[in-house]
Protein backbone atom coordinates (compact mmCIF):
# COMPACT_ATOMS: atom_id res chain seq x y z
CA UNK A 1 0.00 0.00 0.00
CA UNK A 2 -0.21 3.63 0.53
CA UNK A 3 2.22 5.74 2.57
CA UNK A 4 1.35 7.58 5.74
CA UNK A 5 -0.40 10.83 5.16
CA UNK A 6 -0.73 9.85 1.61
CA UNK A 7 2.78 11.38 0.80
CA UNK A 8 5.56 9.57 -0.94
CA UNK A 9 8.64 8.59 1.10
CA UNK A 10 12.11 9.88 -0.09
CA UNK A 11 14.06 6.90 -1.29
CA UNK A 12 16.91 6.05 1.10
CA UNK A 13 19.41 6.08 -1.77
CA UNK A 14 18.55 9.67 -2.63
CA UNK A 15 18.66 10.61 1.05
CA UNK A 16 22.13 9.14 1.36
CA UNK A 17 23.17 11.00 -1.74
CA UNK A 18 21.97 14.32 -0.23
CA UNK A 19 23.65 13.53 3.06
CA UNK A 20 26.90 12.78 1.26
CA UNK A 21 26.59 15.97 -0.71
CA UNK A 22 25.98 17.86 2.53
CA UNK A 23 28.93 16.19 4.25
CA UNK A 24 31.15 16.93 1.23
CA UNK A 25 30.14 20.58 1.35
CA UNK A 26 30.92 20.69 5.07
CA UNK A 27 34.27 18.98 4.42
CA UNK A 28 35.03 21.47 1.67
CA UNK A 29 33.98 24.30 3.96
CA UNK A 30 36.23 22.91 6.73
CA UNK A 31 39.11 22.63 4.29
CA UNK A 32 38.57 26.21 3.12
CA UNK A 33 38.31 27.38 6.75
CA UNK A 34 41.58 25.58 7.65
CA UNK A 35 43.23 26.92 4.54
CA UNK A 36 42.03 30.39 5.54
CA UNK A 37 43.46 29.97 9.07
CA UNK A 38 46.73 28.70 7.56
CA UNK A 39 46.91 31.66 5.14
CA UNK A 40 46.06 34.10 7.93
CA UNK A 41 48.86 32.61 10.05
CA UNK A 42 51.25 32.85 7.10
CA UNK A 43 50.25 36.47 6.54
CA UNK A 44 50.84 37.27 10.23
CA UNK A 45 54.22 35.52 10.02
CA UNK A 46 55.19 37.48 6.89
CA UNK A 47 54.01 40.74 8.45
CA UNK A 48 56.10 39.95 11.53
CA UNK A 49 59.16 39.24 9.37
CA UNK A 50 58.60 42.43 7.42
CA UNK A 51 58.29 44.43 10.64
CA UNK A 52 61.48 42.84 12.02
CA UNK A 53 63.28 43.65 8.77
CA UNK A 54 62.13 47.26 8.98
CA UNK A 55 63.21 47.49 12.63
CA UNK A 56 66.57 45.95 11.80
CA UNK A 57 66.95 48.28 8.83
CA UNK A 58 66.22 51.25 11.11
CA UNK A 59 68.74 49.97 13.65
CA UNK A 60 71.33 49.50 10.89
CA UNK A 61 70.63 53.00 9.61
CA UNK A 62 71.07 54.31 13.13
CA UNK A 63 74.32 52.32 13.54
CA UNK A 64 75.55 53.63 10.16
CA UNK A 65 74.66 57.18 11.19
CA UNK A 66 76.46 56.80 14.56
CA UNK A 67 79.48 55.31 12.77
CA UNK A 68 79.53 58.22 10.33
CA UNK A 69 79.29 60.69 13.22
CA UNK A 70 82.28 59.02 14.93
CA UNK A 71 84.30 59.01 11.69
CA UNK A 72 83.44 62.65 11.11
CA UNK A 73 84.52 63.55 14.63
CA UNK A 74 87.83 61.68 14.15
CA UNK A 75 88.41 63.50 10.86
CA UNK A 76 87.69 66.86 12.50
CA UNK A 77 90.19 66.06 15.28
CA UNK A 78 92.82 65.09 12.67
CA UNK A 79 92.19 68.35 10.76
CA UNK A 80 92.56 70.27 14.03
CA UNK A 81 95.87 68.47 14.74
CA UNK A 82 97.16 69.32 11.24
CA UNK A 83 96.16 72.96 11.76
CA UNK A 84 98.10 73.06 15.03
CA UNK A 85 101.15 71.46 13.34
CA UNK A 86 100.89 74.02 10.54
CA UNK A 87 100.76 76.88 13.04
CA UNK A 88 103.86 75.53 14.85
CA UNK A 89 105.68 75.23 11.51
CA UNK A 90 104.71 78.78 10.56
CA UNK A 91 106.05 80.08 13.90
CA UNK A 92 109.26 78.05 13.43
CA UNK A 93 109.69 79.43 9.90
CA UNK A 94 109.20 82.99 11.16
CA UNK A 95 111.85 82.43 13.88
CA UNK A 96 114.28 80.90 11.35
CA UNK A 97 113.79 83.84 8.99
CA UNK A 98 114.42 86.28 11.87
CA UNK A 99 117.61 84.42 12.89
CA UNK A 100 118.76 84.37 9.28
CA UNK A 101 118.09 88.12 8.87
CA UNK A 102 120.02 88.80 12.10
CA UNK A 103 122.94 86.63 10.88
CA UNK A 104 123.01 88.42 7.52
CA UNK A 105 123.06 91.83 9.28
CA UNK A 106 125.86 90.60 11.57
CA UNK A 107 127.77 89.30 8.56
CA UNK A 108 127.46 92.66 6.77
CA UNK A 109 128.65 94.44 9.93
CA UNK A 110 131.64 92.06 10.33
CA UNK A 111 132.53 92.45 6.64
CA UNK A 112 132.41 96.25 6.98
CA UNK A 113 134.55 96.08 10.15
CA UNK A 114 136.99 93.78 8.35
CA UNK A 115 137.24 96.27 5.49
CA UNK A 116 138.04 99.10 7.93
CA UNK A 117 140.65 96.97 9.70
CA UNK A 118 142.29 96.12 6.35
CA UNK A 119 142.56 99.85 5.58
CA UNK A 120 144.01 100.46 9.07
CA UNK A 121 146.47 97.60 8.54
CA UNK A 122 147.61 99.04 5.21
CA UNK A 123 148.15 102.46 6.88
CA UNK A 124 150.05 100.78 9.73
CA UNK A 125 152.23 98.85 7.27
CA UNK A 126 153.07 102.10 5.49
CA UNK A 127 153.92 103.75 8.85
CA UNK A 128 156.02 100.73 9.82
CA UNK A 129 157.90 100.91 6.53
CA UNK A 130 158.55 104.66 7.05
CA UNK A 131 159.88 103.99 10.58
CA UNK A 132 162.08 101.12 9.33
CA UNK A 133 163.57 103.43 6.69
CA UNK A 134 164.10 106.18 9.30
CA UNK A 135 165.76 103.66 11.66
CA UNK A 136 168.05 102.39 8.91
CA UNK A 137 169.04 106.01 8.06
CA UNK A 138 169.58 106.81 11.76
CA UNK A 139 171.82 103.74 12.19
CA UNK A 140 173.73 104.78 9.06
CA UNK A 141 174.16 108.34 10.42
CA UNK A 142 175.28 106.96 13.79
CA UNK A 143 177.91 104.76 12.11
CA UNK A 144 179.13 107.75 10.07
CA UNK A 145 179.38 109.84 13.28
CA UNK A 146 181.23 107.02 15.04
CA UNK A 147 183.73 106.82 12.15
CA UNK A 148 184.08 110.61 12.10
CA UNK A 149 184.62 110.62 15.90
CA UNK A 150 187.29 107.94 15.71
CA UNK A 151 189.02 109.78 12.88
CA UNK A 152 188.98 113.06 14.81
CA UNK A 153 190.21 111.30 17.96
CA UNK A 154 193.08 109.84 15.99
CA UNK A 155 193.88 113.18 14.43
CA UNK A 156 193.53 115.38 17.53
CA UNK A 157 194.73 112.80 20.01
CA UNK A 158 192.07 114.12 22.27
CA UNK A 159 189.17 112.40 24.13
CA UNK A 160 186.98 113.52 21.29
CA UNK A 161 184.99 116.38 19.92
CA UNK A 162 182.32 117.28 22.49
CA UNK A 163 179.78 118.45 19.91
CA UNK A 164 180.29 115.29 17.95
CA UNK A 165 179.87 113.15 21.10
CA UNK A 166 176.66 114.97 22.06
CA UNK A 167 175.30 114.49 18.55
CA UNK A 168 176.27 110.83 18.71
CA UNK A 169 174.47 110.36 22.11
CA UNK A 170 171.39 112.11 20.77
CA UNK A 171 171.37 109.82 17.75
CA UNK A 172 171.70 106.78 20.04
CA UNK A 173 168.71 107.92 22.11
CA UNK A 174 166.71 108.61 18.92
CA UNK A 175 167.49 105.15 17.63
CA UNK A 176 166.42 103.56 20.97
CA UNK A 177 163.13 105.52 20.91
CA UNK A 178 162.58 104.56 17.28
CA UNK A 179 163.14 100.91 18.11
CA UNK A 180 160.54 101.13 20.91
CA UNK A 181 158.07 102.76 18.49
CA UNK A 182 158.85 100.11 15.89
CA UNK A 183 158.26 97.28 18.38
CA UNK A 184 154.91 98.86 19.35
CA UNK A 185 153.95 99.15 15.69
CA UNK A 186 154.95 95.52 15.05
CA UNK A 187 152.78 94.35 17.98
CA UNK A 188 149.80 96.39 16.70
CA UNK A 189 150.42 95.00 13.22
CA UNK A 190 150.45 91.40 14.55
CA UNK A 191 147.28 91.95 16.65
CA UNK A 192 145.45 93.51 13.70
CA UNK A 193 146.42 90.65 11.40
CA UNK A 194 145.19 88.07 13.94
CA UNK A 195 141.91 90.00 14.38
CA UNK A 196 141.39 90.09 10.60
CA UNK A 197 142.08 86.35 10.37
CA UNK A 198 139.55 85.68 13.15
CA UNK A 199 137.00 87.86 11.38
CA UNK A 200 137.72 86.04 8.14
CA UNK A 201 137.02 82.67 9.81
CA UNK A 202 133.81 83.96 11.40
CA UNK A 203 132.92 85.47 8.04
CA UNK A 204 133.17 82.10 6.28
CA UNK A 205 131.09 80.37 9.00
CA UNK A 206 128.41 83.02 8.80
CA UNK A 207 128.37 82.95 5.01
CA UNK A 208 127.61 79.25 5.24
CA UNK A 209 124.86 79.87 7.85
CA UNK A 210 123.37 82.66 5.77
CA UNK A 211 123.51 80.52 2.66
CA UNK A 212 121.72 77.79 4.58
Amino acid sequence: GGGAGGGRAIPPKLLRHFEEQERKKEDDLEKVRLKNIHLRNQLRKLEGQLRRKEELSNELHLIDFEQLKIENQTLNEKIEERNEELLKLRKKTTTTVQVLTHLKEKLQFVQAENQLLKVELAELEAELSTHRDALTKAKHDRDSLRSENLRLRGEAGLIGNNDLLRDFDRRKKDIAAMQVTLEGLKMRHRALKEHIQELGTGDADMSQSAAF
